[in-house]
């Protein structure tokens, strides 16, 4: 999950740097310089976000999952 999000978000960034570029009127070789370094810096970026979001998203789900299966545990005895 967090290689897709750093991969969508570094694609993303990549794209508007190259329009960025191209609008500002910027060198052809610069703009795909620039576009370059920040999509990489984006994939990393997004692989850390992603990765928090998945752990967020994980102890969420076994703290829902415990609190859940707590109260039947304690109505069977």
């Amino acid at each position: 999950m967090a290689k897709q999000f750093a991969i969508r978000l570094s694609l993303i960034m990549f794209a508007v740097s190259v329009i960025e570029s191209a609008v500002t009127g910027e060198a052809f070789h610069a703009g795909l310089i620039t576009a370059g370094t920040k999509a990489v810096c984006f994939f990393v970026i997004g692989l850390l976000v992603g990765e928090i979001a998945r752990r967020v998203v994980e102890e969420n789900a076994v703290a829902e999952f415990a609190e859940i299966a707590a109260p039947s545990a304690v109505q069977e005895s």
